[in-house]
Parts: C-alpha cells; sequence; structure tokens
C-alpha cells in the first residue's frame, strides 16, 4: 500500500477555534463537558486534517490502527476513498468527534481477470477479480498508485474498496499494486474445505477455487468452517494460487448490537421486500427521518445512503436515513472560496459569460486532490488550500431541500488545458437556440456537436428528444456562454 505522510493540524481551524487538535497531535478533544456517544461509523475516508468519515470529523490522535490486518501508528496508513470502520466517540454537536480505533480491510486484491474489462458507457467500466464483479466510475471512484479510469487492463494487479450493491462492488478505491506482487485477497463464504482445498462462494455468488492451501498456511478458523465468511490470502506459486492464510472476516464491519451506528453504502434486495445496506438488513419506522424528505418513499436498490441508527441482532433499526445522489456535475474553475473550517464553505464557479454557480461544502463531502499542489502527498486538501480564480474543480452534488447546491465530492485537478462542463437537469430550452441548466444559459452555434444516447445527433433531433429534467452535458472550453458540444444522457 502507498504509505501517505502524516496530516497535521489544520491551522486555520485552531486559529478560529473551530476545532480542538486533530489527527496525529496528542489532544482528548471534542467539547469540554458536551455528552459523548459511544459509536461505529463505516464509511469512506472523504478527507484529512483530522479523519473524516460519513460527516463526522475524527480526532486520531490517540487511535489504534488496523490496516490491511497489520498495525499501523497513525493517518499516514490511510487514504481517501477507503471504506473504513472507526470506533469511537462522537460530540453533542454531531459533526466532531474521537476515534479509539481505525479498521481498514480491502475487498479484493488481485489482477483484473482476463476478457473481463468492459466499457459500459464514457465513465463507467466493469471487470472482475477472481470471479467478483467490480463497477467503477470515472468521476467518484479514487485511483492511486499509477491506477487510472483509462488505463485499466486485463491481468492489472489492483487492491479495491467500496460497496456491496448485491450484485457487484462499486469501487471507491483503487490501488495499484506492483506487477512483481504476488500476493492477493480474496473474501467469500466457505463452500467447500477439506484441510488441504478451500472454495468460496463470493458475494456476487460466483465461486472461487478451490485453492490448494499450503503445508504452512495460517489457519484462523474453526476446524469444520463451511458457512463461514472469511478472507484468503494467496499466493502465486509458479502460476498455481495457494492458499497461505484463512480467516474469519467481519463482512459488514458491525456488531450484532450496537446503539449507536452509522453506515454508508449501496441498497440493495434482501428478496423479502426490504433492503440490505453493505450487506447489513435495515429497518425504518414511523419514527425514523428522512432527507430529503421524499425519501422514504423513493427508496430503491442501487442507491447509495448513509443510515443512523442501533443495531440489534444484527439488524440495523434506522433513526436516520441520509442520501445525496444528484445527476449535477461541474468543472469549472473558481472564483471565489469561502469557508468557515476545513472543510465547511462555499466555492463560486465560473462558468462563462458571467455566469456562475455557489456549491456548498461540509463534513461529507469527499476532497481529492489530483493537482500537483499536493505536496504533503495525502490526496485531499482544505478550503483554505483553495485560491481564488486560480484553481480547477471537478465536482459532483446535489440539490439539498433548501435548494441550494451541494458538493458530494470535489476534485482538485491542475489547470492547463481543462475544459469547463456543466451537467444537470435541464430547466429550459428553445429548440436550436439554446439550453438552460441549474439557471445557467447556454447558446448553440454552427459548429455545435451534439450526441443522444451516446450517438452522434443533429441539432433537430436533439431538441426533439428534449424534455423538462433531461439531463444535458455542456462543454464549453472558453468558457463563453456559447456550447461546443450538448449531450443528452442516457
Amino acid at each position: 500500500m502507498t504509505q501517505k505522510r502524516l496530516i497535521t493540524a489544520l491551522a486555520i481551524a485552531l486559529a478560529t477555534g473551530g476545532l480542538t487538535a486533530c489527527g496525529g497531535g496528542s489532544g482528548g478533544g471534542g467539547t469540554t463537558g458536551a455528552a459523548l456517544v459511544s459509536t461505529s461509523s463505516v464509511g469512506t475516508i472523504t478527507g484529512f486534517g483530522s479523519v473524516y468519515v460519513n460527516g463526522v470529523e475524527f480526532e486520531t490522535g490517540n487511535a489504534s490502527y488496523e490496516i490491511d490486518d497489520e498495525t499501523a501508528f497513525d493517518d499516514s496508513a490511510l487514504a481517501v476513498g477507503m471504506k473504513v470502520r472507526i470506533k469511537g466517540t462522537v460530540n453533542a454537536d454531531g459533526v466532531t468527534g474521537t476515534a479509539s480505533s481505525v479498521h481498514y480491510d480491502d475487498d479484493v486484491e488481485g489482477p483484473i481477470d482476463t476478457g473481463s474489462l468492459t466499457v459500459i458507457d464514457a465513465t463507467h467500466k466493469a471487470f472482475r477479480i477472481f470471479g467478483l464483479d467490480i463497477m467503477v466510475d470515472a468521476s467518484r471512484t479514487v485511483f492511486d498508485a499509477g491506477a487510472g479510469f483509462d488505463t485499466l487492463a486485463d491481468g492489472q494487479k489492483l487492491e479495491v474498496s467500496g460497496y456491496f450493491d448485491g450484485t457487484r462492488i462499486n469501487a471507491t478505491r483503487i490501488e495499484r499494486q506492483n506487477d512483481l506482487d504476488n500476493e492477493f485477497e480474496v473474501k467469500g463464504t466457505v463452500a467447500a474445505y477439506d484441510g488441504s482445498t478451500v472454495t468460496l462462494t463470493l458475494q456476487n455468488g460466483a465461486s472461487a477455487g478451490p485453492f490448494d492451501i499450503s503445508s504452512t498456511a495460517v489457519l484462523q478458523i474453526p476446524a469444520t468452517p463451511d458457512g463461514l465468511f472469511v478472507e484468503v490470502k494467496l499466493a502465486d506459486q509458479g502460476g498455481r494460487l495457494v492458499a497461505i492464510r484463512i480467516q474469519t472476516d467481519d463482512e459488514d464491519l458491525l456488531d450484532g448490537n450496537e446503539d449507536d451506528v452509522s453506515i454508508r453504502g449501496v441498497l440493495a434486495d434482501d428478496g423479502n421486500g426490504g433492503f440490505l445496506v453493505n450487506g447489513v438488513p435495515f429497518t425504518t419506522n414511523s419514527d425514523s427521518e428522512f432527507k430529503p424528505g421524499n425519501l422514504g418513499d423513493r427508496l430503491a436498490a442501487g442507491m447509495e445512503v448513509k443510515v443512523e441508527g442501533h443495531m440489534r441482532n444484527g439488524t440495523l433499526i434506522a433513526d436516520e436515513n441520509e442520501t445525496e445522489e444528484g445527476s449535477i456535475r461541474i468543472d469549472a474553475r473558481t472564483i471565489d472560496v469561502r469557508f468557515s473550517n476545513a472543510k465547511n464553505g462555499s466555492i463560486t464557479l465560473d462558468l462563462g459569460n458571467s455566469q456562475s454557480l455557489t456549491v456548498n461544502t461540509d463534513n461529507s463531502t469527499l476532497f481529492e486532490d489530483n493537482s500537483a499542489a499536493d505536496s504533503n502527498g495525502d490526496e485531499s486538501f482544505n478550503l483554505d488550500e483553495l485560491a481564488s480564480g486560480s484553481e480547477f474543480l471537478e465536482i459532483e452534488a446535489f440539490r439539498n431541500d433548501a435548494g441550494q447546491l451541494v458538493a458530494t465530492s470535489i476534485r482538485r485537478e491542475d489547470p492547463s488545458g481543462q475544459k469547463t462542463r456543466l451537467e444537470a437537469p435541464l430547466d429550459r430550452f428553445e429548440a436550436g437556440a439554446s439550453v438552460t441548466l441549474l439557471g445557467i444559459t447556454y447558446t448553440v452555434h454552427a459548429a455545435t456537436t451534439y450526441e443522444a444516447g451516446n450517438m452522434p445527433s443533429g441539432s433537430s433531433s436533439f431538441f426533439s428528444a428534449l424534455n423538462t429534467n433531461s439531463v444535458v452535458k455542456v462543454k464549453d472550453a472558453e468558457p463563453n456562454g456559447t456550447a461546443e458540444e450538448l449531450d443528452l444522457e442516457s
């Protein structure tokens, strides 16, 4: 795993009194005298300067770390996009806390199965590792150590972390392994075991194995492990995969009974008219709250949600259910950046022809840094690091109940050669003349190109296919308010 440098405390937050000492420091933390709630939080890391998971900034100065089954010592072993479990306490404000332990274990490590890499569309690809299906999103998956959406290839050795949606892993992070690496990991339920070989049934139902078990293998399983969910470490020995360690694994990272939990994941049908989130059964009741307010009526398999509640006998009883899904993407240069602390603030973006959009950020926003400005190598940034007027950001966002744009993820890129882009539901249009998205109007001209459903289109057929709330993507490189490309998304 690529090692990250230890993140120091954020000076601006300390100066304003907004935060106490952060991860890597000695501080205890939190709000003095405030009630603390013991919690387990399972979700992806969205930022550093402390560790941000599920909208809470956890101080980690006194935390223990277990990373890929090994002990680590600080935040430098972590990276954005990793799905982790944090145990600790949350302060009365609900957005700060203190971690007592941080646990990370990837979902699978190994080479992309030959012939399995498939291009779904311009921003999605799928492949398998040991038969486990994995979906990659160019905008939402974090890539590291030489991995990249455009460079995925059969046989490439990867480490994948993500959310299981009932059929596949939706990758939140992909890290490339060294081509000479010959040790891999796969998880599943033991389908057959005789002491000499082991066969797994993976989460998607595929079979992996049988794998021969090394005579020196470390076996941290019962004598009869059939039906247990386990992790198998494999070694390539002359082209033959041999199990060198088998251990039981906590599939969902939560205990059967806990009073306060927070879990982010993708909904899957449970086969009985209900849902699982990251494999955890959950239920709502008349006291459950939903954000946005209509979420309770539109919960569906494939939706990414954050659920907070308590575990009873392996079932999550939901107190709060929230989704931040949206179909809004903005790639643009900054005009203005304002913030109250490290992650909470607003960014105003230049959309051309004196038009702009303002996007709010909070503790749940994923801050990913792909730019040369990432001098400390942590692959993340804080709002005070952004320079107004000279940054280029790729933002995914949603509209909250108040109609504000809120960023789910922000990726900082080097500004050279970048093109302004806006993708959002259509407000209105004038056939052959203009489209308006999020209040931003783009005119068309003779050189504008059109695409509908991933197929080239003419102007008249493109506009005839539009209706209010169609999702349209506009490219305006200048930007000057004139569309160079218009795409009607499928």
